[in-house]
């Protein structure tokens, strides 16, 4: 096992976020939620690396099941699970009406990660599920927000390390002696 600052546990996940596929300002959201996740639970790198190999078969909320939610109507799935991080996204920009509340969604995948996404509102989930790949989940309303931590490290074993490290790889620009003609890398000297 690697023990890796919480500071590179949020880093690694947000190259590894963008490497599957997630927009820069999700996977930078990812990095901080795997960093609350990597506080209390010692397989956060199996989450992240979960949350990686099944970025592109989420489907995301569309507007009209966000607006069932905010009418307090009952949620209908569609059969393929619903992209956690996108589903916390859409929550904190637009957050819920408190008369909706508690509002259950169903076939949320990875339901981890809408948990962690969410510790930083109001909202929460009821049942945290560390575990489950697939869940419905109850959406409550909290009294307090989450303080982040700071005073623990991630353990993560050397498969999942190299996993992540080639998601995060795909985010790399190739080396080319064009790019470094236009001055890309260190060069010959390097003392900056």
């Amino acid at each position: 096992m690697i023990d890796l600052s919480l500071n590179e546990v949020e880093t690694l996940s947000a190259k590894a976020a963008r490497g599957a596929g997630f927009s820069w300002g999700l996977a930078e959201d990812i990095g901080r939620a795997a960093r609350r996740i990597a506080v209390e639970d010692d397989n956060w790198g199996l989450a992240m690396l979960n949350l990686a190999e099944r970025a592109q078969s989420f489907e995301p909320p569309d507007p009209a099941r966000a607006a069932r939610w905010r009418s307090g109507k009952i949620d209908v799935a569609t059969g393929r699970p619903l992209c956690p991080i996108r589903t916390a996204a859409l929550l904190l920009d637009e957050p819920l009406p408190a008369n909706v509340m508690p509002l259950t969604i169903l076939d949320v995948g990875l339901p981890v990660w809408l948990d962690a996404m969410l510790r930083c509102s109001t909202m929460g989930v009821a049942r945290p599920m560390a575990r489950a790949t697939r869940a419905d989940v109850v959406i409550e309303r909290r009294a307090d927000t989450e303080q982040p931590a700071t005073s623990r490290r991630g353990a993560i074993d050397d498969r999942t390390l190299a996993a992540l490290n080639s998601f995060a790889a795909r985010t790399y620009v190739p080396e080319s002696e064009r790019s470094r003609l236009r001055g890309a890398g260190g060069g010959r000297v390097d003392d900056e």
